[in-house]
């Protein structure tokens, strides 16, 4: 009986060179589906809905997949829908449970979580259309990396009409008369999609091709400089590509074992010290001052509740926070100690099931997106305290999902496109 390819999965070939245009349709959707021309936090950059449009697309290829192809759905498909689920619906149910906050407040709060279900609107539509080899991975990745770069710059010197926005703070509005805030950075880091730039030096990395890799490289440097400025997201580059550069000469080595260690030392170590900092009464020593306030409510409430979730509360509802302890408090600034106050005991479970999605990939892929994709998990316990892991980097998790799917096995250096016998993966 022949093989035959899945919507979920593409199609087995010899010697893969998609033509012109499937490379130019997938750049296009996968610039589209990643975030890059969304509505910027702010307000001044992106696409009014778009982002809504495309959770609302993503919605229906769910469904459909429910209703026609679920046969097609491998465990590691599962698991995905499963974290997505628990994580777009448990926080608006325990925000009115704690807060009162009305469900539909909660569920729009939430609705960046479904982004993480454009894996599955790009692989409906396109991902089983045509196989891409390794050379169209890198061209589709290329031009994505140029895009990103050619929107932002094109943005940061306002050569696209801004949006009116609002203004927009975490700071100032917060503190004393007198408080001069030293954050004083250009209005773009709030821009969406920075993570398509290191994505292709990433990419060149992980295949070794160093030389390659260092025009992007300076090129994501000066980004990082002028534009997107963000302290914690340079170090997260850095981290990733330490782990890339370690993780492709241990690849077949790597065990769920050694895949769990970082995790868990990681969380355990953060959590020791907050709590020691917590309990004498300290700063954290990389949090600012509002942060700091940020973190002693947020664990104080974590403790005194047990462990119990209470949910995050949209600014859109009475103010948010504001009305309950005093101050505006962004639950993705403070990491780990909003995750635990958002999602309870349950964070753990959550973040063990991330862990195995990730593991799962790596274990029947281990190409080079797969390397990324632990490469970046690694990054993002090792960064915990800095940002919300599970419910923000939906955009990058997908599309490394769906690299991973595209660019297919590579096992013992034999390399073919994942196919599927009998509505099964090989």
């Amino acid at each position: 009986m022949p093989l035959k390819p899945t919507l979920l999965k593409v199609p087995a070939a010899v010697g893969i060179v998609a033509s012109t245009w499937d490379k130019v349709l997938m750049i296009a959707a996968l610039a589209l589906v990643s975030g890059l021309f969304f509505l910027s936090d702010d307000h001044r950059f992106g696409i009014v809905f778009l982002r809504e449009a495309i959770i609302a697309l993503s919605l229906v290829a769910v469904i459909y997949i429910l209703i026609a192809q679920k046969e097609q759905l491998d465990t590691v498909d599962w698991y995905f829908l499963a974290m997505v689920g628990m994580l777009f619906i448990m926080p608006p149910i325990f925000a009115y449970v704690n807060f009162q906050q009305p469900l539909h407040y909660g569920f729009l709060e939430e609705r960046r979580t479904l982004m993480y279900l454009w894996y599955f609107l790009i692989m409906v539509t396109l991902g089983g259309r045509r196989g891409y080899g390794d050379a169209d991975l890198e061209t589709i990745l290329k031009y994505l990396f140029y895009m990103a770069l050619g929107w932002s710059v094109a943005n940061a010197f306002e050569l696209i009409p801004r949006n009116s926005g609002f203004s927009f703070s975490v700071h100032a509005e917060q503190f004393e008369e007198g408080f001069i805030a030293t954050d004083d950075r250009f209005a773009t880091r709030f821009l969406e999609a920075g993570f398509l730039l290191p994505l292709y030096p990433y990419y060149l990395l992980a295949r070794g091709q160093f030389l390659k890799a260092v025009l992007p490289i300076i090129l994501l440097a000066a980004y990082m400089l002028y534009i997107n400025q963000t302290r914690g997201f340079g170090l997260a580059i850095v981290l990733t590509f330490i782990w890339i550069t370690i993780l492709r000469q241990r690849a077949d080595h790597f065990t769920v074992s050694a895949l769990l260690l970082i995790p868990v030392v990681s969380i355990l170590g953060y959590l020791t010290y907050f709590l020691y900092v917590y309990t004498f009464n300290e700063s954290v020593a990389f949090y600012d001052y509002h942060r700091n306030r940020e973190f002693v409510i947020m664990l104080r409430e974590t403790l005194n509740g047990f462990l119990m979730p209470h949910g995050a509360l949209s600014l859109q509802f009475n103010e948010g926070f504001r009305s309950v302890y005093g101050l505006n408090i962004y639950v993705s600034d403070i990491g780990v100690t909003g995750l635990l106050f958002k999602y309870g005991i349950l964070f753990f479970p959550l973040a063990f099931l991330m862990v195995m999605i990730v593991y799962q990939l790596f274990a029947k892929y281990k190409n080079n997106f797969s390397i990324i994709l632990v490469a970046l998990l690694l990054t993002d316990f090792m960064t915990a305290p800095f940002g919300d892991f599970l419910g923000r980097g939906t955009e990058e998790f997908a599309l490394l999902m769906v690299l991973v799917r595209l660019q297919g096995v590579d096992h013992e250096q034999h390399k073919y496109i994942a196919r599927v016998w009998r509505g099964r993966a090989s």
